[in-house]
């Protein structure tokens, strides 16, 4: 996978280039097929993924919830648990739709950001929020 700009990723318009380019560089490239699961649900959570390329259908209890593309970002309420040590356990499982590309970044690292950086953690508690209700 090329280089990935998150400024294509809304979650993260608000950093500066400098910003996006330090959380880029503590990401991980990974590549999906269509069927293959990207997390799934009770599995401990920890990283943030976001979706450069493809699709994904998120499913809880084995039940559709939403779709998600390019752009979108999942994982974000781990960011808000206790760190590594915690218990908090993903609530869906998502699924890749077709090829998918998405950028994994460390947990830790957005969530040191976060307290760097307050445009960040208003973006996450935002989606978070928005998601919940």
């Amino acid at each position: 996978m090329d280089e990935v700009d998150l400024q294509a990723i809304p979650l993260f318009v608000g950093l500066s280039g400098d910003e996006r380019a330090r959380l880029a560089r503590a990401g991980r490239p990974l590549r999906f097929e269509p069927g293959d699961v990207m997390v799934g649900e009770r599995e401990f959570s920890f990283d943030v993924y976001a979706i450069v390329r493809g699709a994904a259908e998120v499913q809880r209890g084995g039940e559709h919830v939403a779709d998600l593309g390019a752009g979108d970002v999942f994982g974000e309420i781990g960011v808000l648990g206790a760190g590594r040590g915690s218990s908090r356990r993903r609530g869906a499982t998502v699924i890749a739709r077709a090829q998918t590309e998405v950028i994994v970044l460390d947990g830790e690292v957005v969530r040191r950001m976060s307290a760097e950086v307050p445009a960040l953690a208003e973006a996450i508690h935002a989606l978070v929020a928005r998601r919940s209700g």
